[in-house]
């Protein structure tokens, strides 16, 4: 279950502010681009295992392309290459510098 699924699934709280939904956007979004990024890696790795590894030719086309997704967002569930975080940090990074700022929060107080 992704983040965001599971904070949406607790129902209206106190706790759920508009930032932690947006910390949980931010985190589901990037995890997706480091799936999708995986799942082209993974892929090419899996076209040099031969096409007898997944019954023939066209079972080959098929198949890798599911597998290669399933192994991917497997992998970025356990971690993955760390770029979710990388891309996270951006996304938070670009998102707070894009919103304007309050008198009081330009002046540091």
């Amino acid at each position: 279950m992704s983040d965001l699924t599971s904070l949406l699934a607790q129902g209206p709280q106190p706790a759920l502010t508009k930032a932690a939904i947006e910390q949980a956007r931010s985190t589901e979004t990037a995890k997706n681009f480091e799936a999708v990024f995986l799942t082209q890696f993974v892929d090419e790795m899996m076209k040099t295992a031969g096409e007898t590894a997944f019954g023939g030719k066209d079972q080959a086309e098929m198949w890798r392309s599911f597998m290669s997704e399933a192994v991917a967002k497997h992998l970025v569930e356990q971690g993955g290459l760390g770029l979710a975080g990388s891309v996270e940090q951006m996304m938070d990074a670009y998102t707070s510098a894009a919103k304007p700022q309050t008198p009081v929060e330009r002046s540091g107080t």
